[in-house]
């Protein structure tokens, strides 16, 4: 398993996950919208969020980091704030990045 190790903004550092491309599906597959002549409405957000991050959290500065079948359990998601959850998808789905650069000769 290939592991990144990050720190967020309020210090704390983070494990993070290579995911396959079938788990970045399931995460993305999580939050809905519905569109409106209002603009779009999302649904699921915190569903996907969570999902993100008991995919792609693998350890780091918590107390007593616990998983159950490689998933991190509900005592180890309630220490961080709502601030570190937002953060931590964001960085989960940085790592995660799907495509590659070319070099400019290839162009």
């Amino acid at each position: 398993m290939v592991l990144t190790d990050k720190s967020l903004s309020s210090g704390r550092k983070v494990k993070i996950k290579q995911l396959t491309v079938d788990e970045m599906d399931e995460c993305r597959d999580v939050m809905k919208g519905k569109w409106t002549k209002e603009g779009t409405i999302f649904y699921d957000i915190n569903k996907a969020r969570t999902m993100w991050i008991r995919k792609g959290l693998a350890g780091g500065d918590f107390k007593d980091f616990k998983t159950d079948n490689n998933v991190p359990v509900d005592d180890v998601l309630k220490q961080l704030s709502h601030e570190e959850m937002e953060e931590l998808q964001k960085i989960i789905q940085e790592v995660n990045t799907l495509g590659e650069t070319l070099p400019s000769s290839t162009v």
